[in-house]
């Protein structure tokens, strides 16, 4: 409803502004001459035409405030703060902790549909791949920049598969650990 409006607006004020820097002169005599009897005695005056013209643009100044009061709420509505996309990636690192898995590719799947669960259709996700290096081993870890559905405020989560201590060649356990940090990843 309110887009509409302000396509409305836009177009009103366009045809405003395109009016304003015709000829009003011209205008009168196309429009207005044939009602009178004498057209020269009542034709307005230089001032008058100026005076219209000068209405005719602020109108259209108007209603282009308007656009940008309306369209406020309009962008608010769609998109979240920082804040919000903060906290979906809390979320959605809170979705993660669970139980203990035998799987690398279980955990990255529950990731995903952990971060698209929270991030719905106000917010965005993409998915990346990096390595964590530490005492000189290499792990692989997944990570999750989110954003709001403008593309602003960008949050990362890192989803780490850590190995357990109690893991056995034959049976993995894995657990999940999580980092969120502003910016991008």
């Amino acid at each position: 409803m309110l887009t509409s409006l302000v396509v409305v607006f836009g177009l009103s004020a366009a045809l405003l502004a395109v009016a304003a820097c015709g000829d009003q002169r011209k205008r009168w005599w196309k429009r207005h001459a044939w009602r009178y009897r004498d057209p020269q005695a009542c034709e307005p005056s230089d001032a008058a035409l100026v005076a219209w013209r000068v209405v005719k643009l602020a109108a259209a100044a108007v209603l282009v405030a308007g656009i940008f009061v309306v369209n406020g709420p309009v962008r608010a509505a769609s998109a979240y703060d920082q804040r919000e996309v903060w906290a979906v990636a809390l979320q959605a690192a809170a979705g993660l902790d669970g139980p203990i898995q035998d799987n690398e590719l279980a955990i990255l799947e529950r990731a995903r549909e952990s971060v698209g669960g929270a991030a719905g259709d106000r917010a965005e996700f993409v998915e990346g791949a990096g390595i964590f290096v530490q005492d000189g081993l290499k792990y692989s870890l997944t990570t999750f920049e989110i954003t709001n559905a403008d593309g602003d405020h960008p949050v990362c989560l890192t989803v780490f598969p850590d190995r357990l201590p109690e893991s056995t060649a034959e049976v993995a356990k894995i657990a999940t650990e999580t980092w969120v940090a502003e910016g991008r990843c």
